[in-house]
């Protein structure tokens, strides 16, 4: 498999060409990850209301849905339900389970560690990135059939260029860039520290990818959720995850 491809083995090594497999696995991951970002959230902020609030952002979120060339076989949402899991372990003092999970997210795919670390807010989740380390030296890069095609190939070999090319005319698209975050949009009020920072990290992917609202949401989706539902008055969580959870416009998945 071509790069970075030939880092995601674990999916492809379970499923295989399974089509039933791949769809438990999409499946599946919507109750890992809603139930993995309320105990996260829970053990940050307390309660039930705001973490239930923040896991319903969380799993409404368009970018987390995707488009539909990556249901069911895609590495977004189950990487980022092993991580949203690994985070609460990681935040309920159970590190070195946190690990565990953090290793197997990044053996979905190569940049959940990082993600998981600015969830948890420590630089400990990183040492993860073994993993693909670890199969970069074992699994080398060779082109395949898809990659081969021409438009996934210039991709593949320009992607700063390619990332420029395919953004041009968006960069201050209010309906691709802002509007995908709904409701969530409410964490930018007087945003943390860990907020701003997940939000560049995130954006910062958008110059050697082709793809924005799917890469941005799966990344900082539980950061900015949580500190939305933080924001909204408690008595308007209900009808914000409501009015967050419908589509209002034509939605930018990719």
């Amino acid at each position: 498999m071509a790069r970075p491809f030939n880092l995601r083995w674990l999916l492809p090594a379970v499923c295989g060409d399974d089509i039933r497999l791949w769809w438990w696995a999409w499946s599946l991951s919507w109750p890992v990850l809603a139930g993995g970002t309320f105990w996260w959230a829970s053990a940050l902020v307390g309660g039930w209301q705001v973490p239930a609030a923040a896991a319903a952002l969380t799993v409404a979120l368009p970018g987390v849905w995707g488009p539909h060339v990556v249901r069911p076989i895609g590495v977004d949402l189950p990487a980022m339900a092993l991580s949203a899991l690994a985070a609460a372990f990681w935040v309920n003092g159970y590190e070195p389970i946190a690990i565990v999970l953090a290793l197997q997210a990044a053996a979905v795919k190569e940049s959940a560690p990082v993600w998981i670390a600015l969830w948890c807010w420590s630089p400990v989740p990183l040492v993860a990135l073994v993993a693909p380390a670890v199969a970069w030296l074992v699994r080398r890069p060779e082109m395949d059939p898809v990659t081969a095609q021409r438009t996934l190939l210039r991709v593949h070999d320009h992607p700063f260029r390619s990332s420029l090319e395919h953004h041009k005319g968006q960069w201050r698209d209010g309906w691709v860039m802002v509007a995908p975050w709904g409701v969530c949009l409410a964490a930018l009020v007087s945003p943390s520290w860990p907020v701003v920072l997940v939000l560049v990290v995130a954006y910062a992917q958008l110059l050697v990818a082709t793809d924005t609202t799917r890469l941005v949401q799966t990344a900082a989706g539980p950061v900015v959720a949580l500190a939305a539902a933080q924001t909204i008055p408690v008595e308007w969580l209900l009808l914000a995850v409501v009015v967050h959870a419908v589509w209002w416009w034509r939605v930018h998945f990719q």
